[in-house]
């Protein structure tokens, strides 16, 4: 008598529970950002272009957002001026927040990892940082005159000062039982700053960066009227005397452009770089 068996079938492989569909409201949680954002700036243009239709809003002080649109693309038409004032402000706006980056970085390593040195400097720091950046502009044009050098020197400066505010208090928040235990391990100075107190300011000092990034171009304007003969300042301004009011707004559109991309930038590195904090910033 033959008794017939059947290979047994391992358990774990058999029936694995089906993933169950993502509902609407659970793809919309990873998302609610960006949805509720979107329908902000449309709520928000919807009722720019219906109070400028209705009369609430003269359109001689407030264009219609179309209107903007529409200089916009006459711009950057071949023929159009705003197009080639936007590579003048950036090589300016980038060349000065980089300046106030190494300086800013270095300088704040330096201050918060000195006790004495911050001590010695605290009332100096304190009375330049709270200086107005227009009543320095006399001193930016003595210094270095009427050409680009001022202009950019102006944007350094004005980006310098909250990089390096972060970076000092960043470098002075780290733990010090984390440098305690490194060194009762027997760990040197370079192993201490490189391995534990670089990496864990890292995540303050994003932050610090990404709003040097905003000072920066907010003085670029202020700086372009200084002499300036092309860029996206000069551009506002002669568009506002030639009472050109949509060619005005979308000078200023195209410069919030470039901040918005510039924070995305720096948030996306910050991300990469920090990601691994749990105290990461970058929202």
């Amino acid at each position: 008598m033959t008794v017939e068996t059947r290979p047994r079938t391992d358990e774990r492989t058999e029936a694995q529970p089906e993933k169950p569909s993502r509902s609407w409201s659970e793809w919309a949680a990873d998302y609610d950002k960006y949805v509720y954002g979107t329908v902000g700036v449309a709520l928000f243009l919807f009722v720019w272009w219906f109070a400028n239709t209705t009369g609430l809003l003269d359109p001689k002080f407030l264009t219609p957002p179309q209107n903007i649109v529409t200089a916009l693309v006459d711009g950057f038409s071949a023929d159009g001026k705003l197009g080639r004032q936007v590579l003048p402000s950036l090589r300016r706006g980038l060349a000065g927040f980089l300046i106030a980056t190494v300086l800013g970085i270095f300088l704040g390593i330096l201050v918060g990892s000195v006790r004495t040195l911050d001590k010695l400097f605290e009332p100096i720091l304190n009375f330049f940082r709270n200086l107005s950046i227009l009543a320095l502009f006399p001193v930016f044009l003595l210094f270095f005159g009427i050409g680009e050098e001022s202009k950019i020197a102006i944007v350094a400066w004005a980006a310098f000062w909250p990089i390096f505010i972060n970076t000092t208090n960043a470098v002075k928040g780290v733990e010090k039982i984390l440098v305690s235990a490194a060194r009762t391990l027997g760990a040197g100075r370079v192993y201490i700053f490189t391995r534990i107190v670089l990496p864990a300011a890292f995540p303050n000092i994003f932050p610090g960066l990404r709003l040097g990034a905003s000072h920066a171009f907010t003085a670029l304007v202020a700086a372009e009227y200084l002499g300036a003969t092309e860029g996206l300042g000069i551009y506002i301004r002669s568009a506002q005397e030639g009472y050109q009011i949509p060619a005005m707004y979308s000078g200023i559109v195209v410069l919030g452009i470039i901040g918005v991309t510039l924070n995305l930038v720096l948030a996306g590195i910050e991300k990469r770089v920090t990601g691994w904090q749990l105290g990461i910033t970058s929202r």
